[in-house]
């Protein structure tokens, strides 16, 4: 339960003071709204222009939200030429590239790799081996549609030639084929053959790998929200992710001198994964055996730790090098791509970032002295709401309720 709500702060409320992170109105992207028979956490979206450059969004998101949240974010985001979005990516999920000859040799081999991976995963799933490349990326599309893209950037070898497909089925194993520079069987040195198998193995029983969206996802069901991945669009063709691969995440983090190891405490991994495992399987049970009111409870709990003050320091104090590769150097990857959209694509008259509200604060300020944007609409979108009423807690519960949550994360502070 801890990897997940960790991954919940850096999507929605994380801020540092070494991002030169300010508490006044103007830096303010989340808030809570209390009204009658409901509380909510909302987020907000807002506009920002430079002369000469495309008006630009900063569009807050949450990794799962109540279904209207989605809608209101989704009819923002359809006025937008180009849509670059957040999600670390699979280390090899970029299309091979390189200067050297070794660069484009090893490039290529590490997407071929991912390739294969995917490939081998969809074809157990499925018990079938895709025969094509555009049959794996159909399979890949059914099942993610932001994966589906990554396959597809990464099946063309540095030399721009898509991978050749290969099933042996004496073996039942699925093999990729590039052909090096020269494009053509045989060779050496760079113009040597590459090759990467997978055996595949068809297993009587599905094994189920409890992954950072799985958690995500099954925590937006059993709380009646949705996850942020089935709600949105990610198959529009002017949607781009703009991000860091998880090996570049952790490349970065051993450069600040951090331990790469806590990335499994955001990511599900071990313990943290079967304990919100358990969570998921037990609130649905007690709602039915009370007759609800568990899961407006649940709900009420998420909004209070997600808008808590000094919620933003949590990732900080376990280890404070995350934050910066969290924040900072996703968001100059993100930085990097506007500057290209604004030299390279012709007639963009508008560009939006969907990313978590927590990165915005680092982004908002970097627009300002790198490209000259200045804010100038706001539109505030409410992500999550719940009935005080409904659940278990009357006024004097709240009560003790937010004084707990806030002593804990005063104790966590000291430590």
């Amino acid at each position: 339960m801890i990897g997940f709500m960790f991954a919940c702060i850096a999507g929605i409320a994380i801020q540092d003071d070494s991002l030169q992170a300010k508490s006044d109105a103007s830096n303010l992207w989340t808030r809570k709204t209390t009204g009658e028979h409901v509380i909510s956490i909302e987020l907000v979206s807002r506009k920002y222009v430079a002369e000469g450059k495309p008006e630009l969004w900063l569009v807050g998101v949450a990794h799962i939200a109540d279904a209207s949240f989605y809608n209101d974010v989704s009819e923002l985001l359809d006025e937008m030429d180009i849509v670059l979005y957040e999600s670390v990516r699979p280390t090899g999920s970029r299309a091979p590239s390189g200067i050297t000859d070794q660069e484009k040799v090893d490039s290529t081999r590490l997407s071929m790799e991912f390739v294969a991976d995917v490939a081998q995963q969809i074809a157990e799933q499925n018990r079938e081996i895709p025969t094509q490349l555009r049959e794996l990326f159909i399979e890949v599309q059914l099942k993610d549609a932001r994966l589906a893209s990554f396959v597809e950037d990464a099946s063309v070898d540095a030399w721009g030639r898509p991978y050749s497909l290969q099933i042996n089925n004496e073996e039942n194993s699925i093999s990729f084929w590039s052909f090096g520079s020269d494009g053509v069987a045989g060779g050496e040195g760079s113009a040597s053959d590459l090759i990467v198998t997978r055996v595949i193995v068809f297993n009587d029983e599905d094994e189920q790998t409890l992954e950072e969206s799985s958690i995500q996802e099954g925590m937006a069901d059993v709380l009646g929200l949705e996850f942020q991945l089935d709600a949105l669009s990610y198959e529009n063709p002017n949607w781009f992710c703009s991000d860091l691969t998880i090996g570049e995440v952790e490349q970065k983090l051993e450069e600040r001198g951090g331990n790469p190891d806590i990335l499994k405490s955001i990511t599900g991994e071990a313990f943290t994964a079967k304990i919100a495992s358990g969570m998921m399987k037990l609130i649905p049970m007690l709602d039915m055996l009370t007759g609800g009111g568990v899961q407006e409870t649940a709900r009420l709990l998420l909004i209070e730790i997600l808008t808590m003050p000094d919620t933003d320091t949590l990732l900080e104090g376990i280890e404070p090098e995350l934050a910066e590769v969290i924040i900072v150097d996703r968001n100059t990857e993100v930085l990097k791509d506007i500057a290209a959209t604004i030299e390279i694509v012709e007639e963009v008259s508008s560009i939006g970032i969907l990313y978590g509200a927590g990165h915005m604060v680092d982004f908002e300020r970097r627009l300002g002295t790198t490209f000259g944007y200045v804010p100038v609409e706001e539109k505030w979108f409410v992500a999550m709401s719940a009935n005080p009423e409904e659940s278990f807690l009357d006024a004097a519960d709240m009560r003790r309720m937010q004084f707990m949550l806030r002593y804990q994360m005063h104790k966590a502070n000291q430590e």
